[in-house]
């Protein structure tokens, strides 16, 4: 195996903290029917809607939003499932710091009911993308079939959970992968940081900004890292062990972390453990647009894809930090975009 040196640990450790995993953004689930009273809820196959948006979370919304001001017909599409949304706050949101993401969505939903006359939302799956002569089309899990001159992409990603009982439950409540969303809470506290090998180990040297009792974990996995490396995560608070956590649980404030061959756990404040992440792109293969190995799709300054009148925001895109504050960001410039696409078709008739 090649060893880490400390040059290139540096390179993919705090300084590199972007290559290495991607920052979450959080809500809680939102029942599909709780939208309808800010939407048209009459779906029409028959119409064909300027913009089809697959995925009406915080980015799929903000594009919503930015489309219903510019009079703009809209179907929002969504299966109801958003990232995170086991955890209770949106922190690093301004304006909204710490506010819990629910209200922060029934506010927005409040405020997009004045846009009703140009937004339609549909709860359901998309399950097929295709490209028309002028158009494209939508078939969802059930069947339908719906049309629209442009296309977003604002389905979020997949966090794939290392395979740990007892993680899953505690996951966005005390079990995190981010650092910029929840290190401020964790502040000073004694961490637990669980990856593969040395696959957190750049979480681990971020997290050191927030506190410097950290623990690592690489699952039986040797840590293959130069002892110059390894002196640098000693100074920065963070030891180093080669153990396996076979299981994780709470016992009031304290997360408590089984290891494979002890019978008595160890006690944490806060846990970190991230996974791995991939885009839910499956149907912009049949469409062509260009993705990045995880599936991100890549877009360019105005999140348009490389395909015309094709559009990717939030979590999904190439562009994405994984933060609510980006994935609002996303939706109001492609929303922007979109509509000038349609301007210039108008001028240019």
């Amino acid at each position: 195996m090649n060893i880490m040196n400390r040059k290139s640990f540096i390179k993919t450790t705090a300084l590199g903290f972007g290559a290495i995993f991607q920052i979450p953004f959080t809500n809680e689930r939102i029942s599909a029917s709780d939208l309808h009273y800010a939407f048209d809820d009459s779906a029409d196959s028959r119409k064909l809607y300027d913009v089809l948006i697959i995925g009406g979370s915080f980015a799929g919304l903000s594009a919503a939003m930015g489309l219903g001001r510019c009079r703009r017909s809209a179907l929002v599409i969504d299966e109801g499932k958003p990232r995170n949304r086991t955890s209770p706050q949106a922190n690093n949101v301004f304006s909204r710091d710490g506010h819990n993401p629910t209200e922060i969505l029934g506010e927005t939903r409040s405020q997009l009911a004045q846009y009703k006359e140009n937004l339609t939302h549909l709860a359901g799956l998309v399950d097929s993308v295709e490209k028309e002569e002028a158009a494209f089309s939508v078939t969802l899990s059930d069947g339908r079939i719906f049309r629209g001159q442009s296309l977003v992409f604002a389905g979020g990603v997949t966090d794939h959970l290392l395979d740990i009982p007892g993680l899953e439950a505690l996951w966005g409540n005390g079990v995190y992968h981010c650092p910029y969303c929840h290190g401020w809470e964790n502040r000073d506290k004694k961490t637990v940081i669980i990856g593969t090998g040395n696959s957190a180990l750049g979480l681990a040297s971020t997290v050191s900004n927030w506190t410097s009792d950290i623990t690592y974990f690489s699952q039986g996995v040797p840590v293959e890292i130069s002892d110059s490396s390894r002196h640098i995560l000693t100074r920065l608070g963070i030891s180093i062990r080669e153990e396996t956590i076979s299981g994780i649980s709470r016992d009031n404030a304290a997360i408590l972390v089984q290891r494979d061959g002890h019978s008595v756990p160890m006690a944490f404040d806060a846990c970190y453990a991230p996974g791995r992440i991939t885009a839910n792109s499956e149907q912009v293969q049949s469409i062509g647009c260009e993705m990045r190995p995880n599936g991100s799709i890549i877009v360019n300054e105005q999140y348009q894809t490389n395909k015309n009148a094709v559009y990717a925001i939030g979590d999904i895109c190439s562009r994405s930090n994984g933060q609510v504050i980006h994935a609002a960001y996303s939706g109001t410039v492609a929303a922007a975009s979109i509509n000038t696409m349609f301007l210039n078709k108008r001028f240019n008739q």
